[in-house]
């Protein structure tokens, strides 16, 4: 449950094309072989040729070799990761002699790791969200090596390296299992780009304009702009949201609704801790939470919410947002920015890019959305059918070290970026480029796209922040003006609640998971309170029929383990 909300985070707060790549669909190009690798073709047969050790130094200077390891990455939509002939990409190459041979599903990302792991043909390394279900398959079925074991035998500097609070959290019966991408400090949360932890909602300025401008403050205001700009606008559609999976999006159904959820519902994840039965309530328990969805009842009645977009994929979304086809939408900040503005503006006109809209007061009371100081998103996973466990993980501490870091996100001091009063910064070509045309900066530099072992770091935090404040205004304002409504909820305890997939409650889960996307539909397209009544009431007895109470038990264990494990 929280571990869905827990990516949404994760991936919201980067900027500066960090993943402004996410849901895209642009197609992957042919793999152009460098001397690097085409060397390092069948990595099986070259594992052993070393080059001249080091004398002194990192583990991962000890040979630079030729040498590729396959990796399957979680999540279909992630073509900009793949390696191909990115600037980036070629450096890390350059200087480790590693190429990574990534790998994504070419259908269900769930289906194709399920069968990977029942057949046993695994990849040498997996990125895989640390809280999906089936890592609990992988450590206990003795697939993947623990990193405290290649670290002590390889890399001993490595574990310099780790925050301690990272490995005491992430560990698992005393091991360390993975090394999380984008793993944050406490000070992450006041220092560096400002955080958007949700999909905000924006409104196309030529309409926003057209209408007069309206304080949109409230649902109602929200409601009220929205049937004036379809009057003025009728083939344009009112509102877009991000496609509904509950599988893929966790419990809140679409990635746009925290917007919502978090206005309904300001103190949602305290609400569902129930210290006096001890369980943690599923959040459609929560009225709140449900009021939001009651919203886009409303919206679906008065016209203003194409039912299509229950059915959505994601591209036939962006598409649509591309065209500037929405009154109002939902999107990574980011990428509002970076991506959908700039290709509107070019082929559409200024006049008709977003602006983000200020978060919407219920009652009287702000919203707040939940803002960890985050524990990282996926993890890297070395499979015990690597060929060379050393070669990976020595490349780990490479990605790791500051080294790596500024590698993967700026390139060579001189060529791609200078320090400027102790920062990096971009040549200016670049840093245009990065603003003007993301995916040609994503594909020729594949800055933040290389070895995804991104961690927070004051260097590169700090240079984030100023040339985000520098060159992109309009979106850091954008940020800023919603930072506001964050809150730290560190201290709740509500990470990885949910059940081990294996276990009986974890089966309970997935049916309690696959009823709420199907009641999801119903909800949002029925034609009275009543029904939407009645349908709601219908999944609550569904829900507690096939067990739900025995998770909710199970998922305020969880919660205090949480707490145990950050020492609350």
């Amino acid at each position: 449950m929280k571990g869905k909300s827990l990516k949404t985070g994760a991936l919201a707060i980067l900027a500066l094309g960090m993943l402004a790549g996410c849901g895209s669909n642009n197609g992957a190009n042919s793999k152009n072989n460098t001397p690097a690798e085409t060397g390092a073709a069948n990595s099986g047969n070259n594992a052993q040729a070393s080059a001249p050790a080091a004398d002194a130094g990192p583990a991962w200077k000890s040979d630079t070799s030729p040498f590729t390891f396959t990796q399957y990455f979680y999540g279909n939509w992630a073509s900009n990761y793949l390696w191909k002939d990115q600037y980036a990409m070629k450096l890390a190459t350059e200087k480790t002699g590693v190429t990574i041979d990534r790998k994504l599903a070419t259908g269900s990302d769930d289906d194709y790791l399920n069968t990977m792991i029942a057949s046993g043909d695994l990849p040498d390394t997996i990125m895989l969200d640390w809280n999906n279900p089936a890592v609990s398959k992988l450590i206990k079925n003795g697939m993947v090596y623990s990193m405290d074991e290649l670290i002590e035998k390889y890399a001993p500097e490595f574990k310099d390296q780790l925050d301690p609070d990272m490995v005491k959290y992430h560990s698992i019966d005393g091991k360390l299992w993975y090394l999380p991408n984008l793993y944050e400090t406490a000070d992450r949360l006041t220092s560096g780009v400002p955080i958007t932890p949700i999909r905000p909602w924006f409104i196309r300025s030529d309409i926003y304009a057209a209408i007069g401008s309206p304080k949109i403050e409230t649902p109602d205001d929200l409601m009220a702009a929205l049937k004036a700009a379809k009057a003025k606008f009728p083939d344009v559609s009112p509102v877009g949201v991000e496609f509904f999976d509950v599988a893929k999006n966790g419990f809140h159904g679409s990635n746009s609704m925290d917007y919502l959820i978090y206005s309904f519902s300001p103190h949602l994840l305290e609400e569902q801790v129930k210290d006096d039965q001890q369980i943690v309530e599923y959040p459609m328990r929560n009225k709140g939470f449900i009021d939001a969805f009651r919203f886009l009842n409303q919206l679906s009645r008065e016209g203003l919410f194409d039912p299509q977009l229950l059915i959505y994929k994601q591209e036939q979304y962006e598409e649509k947002l591309y065209g500037a086809q929405y009154a109002v939408a939902s999107q990574y900040m980011n990428n509002i920015y970076t991506m959908y503005n700039p290709k509107i503006e070019s082929t559409l006109g200024k006049e008709q890019t977003y602006t983000v809209l200020d978060g919407l007061k219920v009652n009287g009371q702000d919203p707040r959305y939940p803002a960890s100081r985050l524990m990282g998103w996926q993890g890297l996973f070395i499979t015990k059918n690597a060929k060379n466990p050393e070669r990976i993980i020595k490349f780990a501490e490479y990605a790791w070290s500051d080294e790596g870091q500024l590698d993967m996100r700026y390139g060579k001091e001189g060529e791609t970026y200078d320090m400027v009063d102790g920062l990096p910064k971009y040549k200016q070509d670049i840093l245009d480029m990065s603003v003007k045309d993301n995916a040609t900066f994503n594909s020729k530099y594949g800055f933040n796209d290389s070895t995804l072992l991104f961690r927070a770091g004051k260097l590169w935090d700090d240079a984030s922040a100023r040339d985000l404040k520098e060159s992109q205004p309009a979106q850091y304002e954008a940020m800023k003006l919603l930072e506001k409504y964050n809150f730290d909820n560190y201290s709740l305890g509500m990470e990885n609640l949910e059940p081990d997939g294996a276990t009986a409650e974890g089966t309970i889960n997935a049916k309690v998971k696959d009823l709420w996307n199907k009641t999801i539909p119903k909800l949002v397209l029925s034609k009275s309170d009543a029904e939407f009544d009645a349908a709601y009431n219908e999944f609550v007895k569904q829900m507690d029929q096939v067990g739900a109470q025995k998770v909710e038990k199970v998922m305020y264990q969880r919660h205090l383990d949480d707490l145990k494990k950050k020492g609350l």
